[in-house]
Order: structure tokens, then C-alpha cells, then sequence
């Protein structure tokens, strides 16, 4: 229905389309056309991959330039606080205005038709974010860290804005999880990539370069750009050409403003499901102890923790960043047949025990520097697990979310997902701050995995709950049509039948306007 109402793309030059596009294309199961929405997902999640992995980068610069700082003044700390915990902090800071704000951002997604503009502009800033990272070095490293905070905060944003378009590629959990793991597995190669070339090129620096700093701050600087780079053309791509605009789900309620409507609705739809959905209740109050939990802050502390405990090197930190990424892709697949074989609840509670597991065999047998190689096969571990973790988490939230109101209760989701993301970070920052031995510091990430599983068997049956939501609301149909605009684009009588191009599955697929080049067009 969304989709339906949606307003037409730019066209595409066939040109650009045939080179830049042609990778990221993606076939529907069914009928085996592409997907354009679907495509610019996965452009979308390529263009973040090196931008998230950047901050591991420019972020182990940070502490190493903070630390020469604080070295230089002759104080143990640095504005503070101690150089170990700059990024720490920067977690912190974004977590908690992200949680403050993303009521009102959901607003905007939902009543306004600006969907399309604000992950467009969210995007942009996220990426000149990073471009202002090219400048790090002694001096700069405190605009640097707050550009960090910057970009940071728009990365939770943009993806609140793309996960409001996840829903309308389709209801079929199995369609879902074809798609959600294809796009891991697309960030995943991308970043890997990118990670390669860093690796090859910062090996070279620790040759020519005098001192581990310069290699550190050239190999951030290339970082930044590179992401810059592949953040500018695809976000562009996708985000002109095949993200299309959206029209405002329904009107701002009287008696409330945008300031306000954002979280006076999750009040009431918090209560909605609290009391309706069981699956759904447990499952987001699990999400508020996963790791994704928070944009940034399973990064920052372990960037923290591999270069400040271990003593590792930039070159070092990215061998790891690159075993775990190529191990993100197998983890993908298994993700994928998992959610088939077990299904997607069984498959993400195998993937987050599995990811507490890892965790507490570094904080338990990494003692010192002496011990980094035992990294190296625990960046493998956690790479299958959370290359196998992301995309269940994504096929179990659209499988058991009430049907028609899929955007409502994504941003839904996804602002469960910030609540407590601060919490993690503000542990180990206080335990840091205090001299605790930062393994002891770094297993609170284990806690809160494991304390997230152990959530997860309060939700009953996968069975259960995807059929209690399995139904269409037609009133809800009714008011998004006469909201969109789109009255005369399904009658009265299709919506009570279950429209005519319905799957069969009790969902609605996406209608096809017309065909360019073997693409479903999302009409």
C-alpha cells in the first residue's frame, strides 16, 4: 500500500545503472524480478559498512592522539577524563540524544512526507562527518572527536529512516530473510574490501613511516577518505534514483504537535503492544539489552580495548576488522538457512549466546599483549555470530510486527533499540575511570547478550505469534488510503477481499507499474 502511493523515481541512466547498480541488484524469490527498493538497500548498507568500520580507524587514533596529549601536560587525563575514554564518551553522548530525540524523528517519519528528504540529509551529514575526519591529526583531534559524535548521531537517525522502508519489500518472513541477508552480506564485502586496501597500504606505512603514531594518523586519514568516497556515490545513487518518497502515514492527532505527537504515540502503542503481543513485548525489551543496542558502542569499546589493553596496532586492528568481516558472510548464510530450518526467534538466540560466549573467552583468556594472537581466532567467532545475528534480528521483527502498521512499530523497535544503548558505554567508561582491569570492563558487553537471550524465552511460540499478527487491518488500510491520498487506487471492495495481487499469504506485494530492464518497479 505504501508503496503503491508512492510518487515515481528519477529515471536512472541506463549507463550508470549497467556498472554501478548491476552489483547490488536483487531478485525477488518469487518472481525472480529485481527489486529497486531492494537494490538501494543494499547500496544504502554498503555505503555505512566503511563508515562504520572508519570509526575503528580514526577512533584508535583519537586515543593514541589524546594519550600524547595528556602526556605532553603532564596529567593523566585529557579534558577530564582518561585518554582510554574518549570513545567511550563519545558513545555516551550519542546514545543518550538519540534516545532523547528519535520520538521526534519518528514523528517526522510518520506524519510528514519527508521520509525520503531526511534520510537524504541524514546521509549527507553522516558523510561529511567522516570527510571532516581526513584533517586528524594532534591539533585537530578534538573537532575530529566531535564530528565523531556528529556523524554518529545521524547514522541513528538514517537508519531510522531506511528501516521505516524495510516493511514494504514484503510480509513473508522467508522473502525477508532473503533480503535482510543478502544486505549484510553486501555491506560485509564492501567493507571488507575496504578494510583490505587499508591493511595493504597502512603495512607499507609501518615500513616508511617513523613512529606508530604517523602510521596511525595517515592510516586514518585514508580511512576517512576512502568511506567519503563510497559513502558519497552510493547514498547518491540510492537515494536519487531508487528510494522513492513516501506519503505521511496519518495526520498529526488534535491536540498534539509534532514536538510532542512522537512520544505521546509510543506511549500509546507501547501499551498497545504490551498488552496484545507477547512475542513482540519480550522481544523489545530484549532489544534493549542487544548489541546493537546503541550505534557505535560494541566499536568503541573494543577499539578501545584492542588498543589500549592489547597494545595493538592500526595494521593489527584491521587484520582483526578484516577476519571478522569475511567471517560476517558465512555467518550471513547461516542466518539465512536458520531462519528456515529453526526459525528466525531460535536463530537469533543461537546467534546472541554464541556472541556472549565469545566475549567472555577474550575478557577471560586475553590477559595483556602477550596473549593478542588468541584475538585473531576470536575475531572469527564473533564475526559468523554477528554476521548471523543481524539479519534473524531483521527477519524476526518484521515476521512478528502487527500487519498495516509495519512502520509504526519499526520506529517502535528501533527506539527500544536506544533506550538503554548509553548504559554499556557509561559502565565501562565509570569502571575505566575507577583503574578496573578493562577485561573486567570489556565482559559487560557478555551481560548484556547474555541477559538479552535469556529475554527472548518470555516470547512463547514463533508460531503463535506470527499468527496472531498474520491478519491486514482494513480500517487501518482504509485511513492510510484516505491519508496517502490513494482512495481511488484500491476500492472498497479490494480492500475487503484482500486486494488482487496479493501473494496468498495474506500480505500485499509490491504492484508493478511497469518493466525496464527485468526491475520490479515499486509502484
Amino acid at each position: 500500500m505504501a508503496s503503491a502511493s508512492s510518487t515515481r523515481r528519477i529515471v536512472t541512466p541506463k549507463w550508470l545503472s549497467c556498472w554501478l547498480e548491476f552489483p547490488f541488484r536483487i531478485k525477488n524469490n518469487q518472481t525472480g524480478e529485481y527489486v529497486e527498493e531492494a537494490t538501494a538497500h543494499a547500496m544504502d548498507y554498503s555505503a555505512r559498512g566503511p563508515i562504520n568500520q572508519c570509526g575503528g580507524f580514526v577512533g584508535s587514533a583519537m586515543i593514541r592522539l589524546a594519550a600524547v596529549k595528556a602526556m605532553k601536560a603532564g596529567t593523566p587525563t585529557i579534558y577530564g577524563m582518561k585518554p582510554s575514554s574518549v570513545l567511550t564518551v563519545a558513545s555516551l553522548i550519542v546514545n543518550i540524544s538519540a534516545g532523547v530525540t528519535m520520538p521526534f524523528v519518528g514523528a517526522l517519519v510518520d506524519h510528514t512526507d519527508h521520509r525520503k528528504i531526511m534520510g537524504t540529509v541524514s546521509a549527507f551529514i553522516m558523510t561529511v562527518a567522516v570527510a571532516v575526519q581526513i584533517a586528524i591529526s594532534e591539533d585537530t583531534w578534538l573537532a575530529v572527536w566531535i564530528f565523531e559524535i556528529i556523524g554518529g548521531y545521524f547514522l541513528i537517525m538514517h537508519q531510522v529512516c531506511t528501516m521505516a522502508y524495510l516493511p514494504d519489500l514484503t510480509h513473508e518472513s522467508a522473502e525477508m530473510g532473503h533480503y535482510t541477508a543478502r544486505f549484510m552480506m553486501d555491506q560485509y564485502l564492501v567493507q571488507a574490501c575496504f578494510t583490505l586496501v587499508i591493511i595493504l597500504v597502512s603495512t607499507y606505512w609501518d615500513y616508511v613511516d617513523d613512529g606508530v603514531i604517523a602510521s596511525t594518523i595517515a592510516t586514518a586519514r585514508l580511512s576517512a577518505g576512502i568511506a567519503t568516497g563510497i559513502g558519497f556515490v552510493l547514498f547518491t545513487y540510492a537515494w536519487t534514483f531508487l528510494f522513492r518518497k513516501r506519503p505521511k502515514l496519518r495526520s498529526i492527532p488534535e491536540g498534539s504537535n509534532i514536538f510532542t505527537t512522537g512520544f505521546r504515540q509510543i506511549a500509546i502503542t507501547t501499551k498497545h503492544v504490551f498488552r496484545k503481543y507477547r512475542a513482540l513485548r519480550w522481544f523489545m525489551i530484549a532489544l534493549l539489552f542487544s548489541p546493537e543496542a546503541g550505534a557505535g558502542v560494541v566499536l568503541s569499546i573494543s577499539v578501545t580495548f584492542l588498543t589500549y589493553y592489547v597494545r595493538m596496532t592500526v595494521t593489527e586492528i584491521a587484520i582483526v576488522s578484516i577476519i571478522m568481516l569475511f567471517c560476517n558472510v558465512p555467518g550471513a548464510l547461516i542466518s539465512r538457512f536458520m531462519c528456515r530450518k529453526i526459525n528466525p526467534l531460535n536463530s537469533f538466540r543461537c546467534a546472541v549466546m554464541i556472541n556472549a560466549m565469545v566475549n567472555a573467552l577474550i575478557a577471560g583468556t586475553v590477559s595483556g599483549p602477550e596473549k593478542k594472537n588468541l584475538v585473531y581466532p576470536y575475531a572469527a567467532m564473533a564475526g559468523v555470530a554477528f554476521g548471523w545475528m543481524f539479519p534473524s534480528q531483521r527477519t524476526l521483527t518484521v515476521a512478528i510486527i502487527p500487519k498495516g502498521q509495519e512502520t509504526e512499530m519499526m520506529g517502535l523497535v528501533s527506539f527500544f533499540g536506544q533506550i538503554l544503548g548509553w548504559l554499556p558505554a557509561l559502565i565501562f567508561t565509570i569502571m575505566n575511570e575507577n583503574g578496573v582491569d578493562m577485561r573486567w570492563s570489556l565482559s559487560i558487553v557478555g551481560y548484556f547478550l547474555a541477559t538479552s537471550c535469556c529475554l527472548t524465552f518470555f516470547c512463547g511460540s514463533y508460531e503463535d505469534a506470527v499468527q496472531l499478527v498474520a491478519h491486514t487491518s482494513d480500517a487501518y488500510l482504509k485511513e492510510y488510503s484516505r491519508n496517502s491520498g490513494v482512495d481511488n487506487f484500491f476500492d472498497e471492495e479490494q480492500i475487503k477481499d484482500g486486494n488482487d495481487d496479493s501473494d496468498g499469504s495474506g500480505t500485499n506485494t509490491p504492484s508493478i507499474e511497469g518493466k525496464e530492464d527485468g526491475i520490479v518497479e515499486m509502484a
